[in-house]
């Protein structure tokens, strides 16, 4: 009994170790990392939090520059490395500004500003800077400006992110669901409409079926009329003779007799009327 009790703490002593292990993330300082304690300071992070804020995306909006336009205007303010990361970064505070709250253009460097920051080294070995904006209004928010610096204090990551109740992250989650069922019903209903067309569609594209009955009268019409023309060409009654014969073995095929039932021994003209004669 003394042995498993004393396995049972041994295992439980090894857990708490290694959860203390997994969580050995320590904030407000970059002691231990590969980051310069004298450099990457809190009074330092809070200045390039504010330099962003304040004299890059702050600036940029009085400018008139926009997500739109900021390839074009302010390509060249950027190197290769850097341009990616403040264009996303200031779309997305482009895109919050106004939940942020802010009373005038002319007011602007006032009504928004950088309050406070944490900041941490995360187990990849960079440093990470959550920066708290405030702005002006009744229904202003606050928001994180949250950045990453290499060694050099070059940022890799620029991000803004407002903070939003629980009310509202549910009306918006609300939202999106009626959204996406509302879309998904009327793509739904679009395919219903169109296979209920398939009928008509089909009603309207077939062909229309020949019954025997015209297609005998269509043989007789084309025979006849081969009969008139060839009548004044033709000199001889033998190929008279042999053309009647054909059409009337046309005419029997078409009603699915195959014996020889006529016989074409004599032809005469007898006026405008012509009666068949079977023999």
């Amino acid at each position: 009994m003394k042995h498993k009790i004393f396995a049972l703490g041994v295992t439980l002593i090894c857990m708490l170790g290694l959860s203390a292990c997994g969580d050995n993330i320590q904030y407000n300082t970059v002691a231990g990392s590969r980051y310069d304690e004298s450099v990457f300071s809190k009074d330092g992070l809070m200045g390039y939090a504010q330099t962003i804020e304040d004299q890059y995306f702050e600036t940029m909006y009085l400018q008139g520059i926009t997500p739109d336009n900021f390839q074009d205007k302010l390509e060249d303010s950027f190197d290769e490395n850097t341009y990616d990361v403040f264009f996303a970064g200031y779309k997305n505070w482009y895109d919050a500004i106004n939940e942020i709250g802010f009373n005038s253009t002319e007011t602007l460097a006032e009504d928004i500003s950088v309050k406070d920051l944490t900041y941490y080294v995360n187990k990849d070995g960079a440093l990470m800077v959550d920066a708290i904006i405030e702005g002006t209004g009744n229904n202003a928010h606050t928001a994180i400006l949250e950045y990453s610096l290499d060694r050099k204090g070059v940022p890799t990551l620029i991000s803004v992110n407002v903070n939003h109740s629980t009310g509202e992250k549910l009306r918006s989650a609300g939202l999106n669901t009626l959204l996406g069922m509302g879309m998904a019903f009327t793509v739904l209903i679009i395919i219903a409409l169109v296979i209920s067309l398939f009928p008509l569609i089909n009603k309207m594209t077939e062909k229309k079926t020949e019954t025997n009955k015209e297609i005998t009268q269509k043989s007789m019409d084309t025979v006849t009329s081969q009969i008139a023309e060839k009548e004044e060409e033709l000199s001889d009654d033998t190929e008279l003779v042999a053309v009647i014969s054909a059409a009337i073995a046309a005419y029997e095929a078409s009603q699915g007799n195959t014996g020889d039932g006529f016989v074409v021994r004599s032809v005469r003209k007898v006026g405008k009327a012509s009666n068949w004669k079977r023999a």
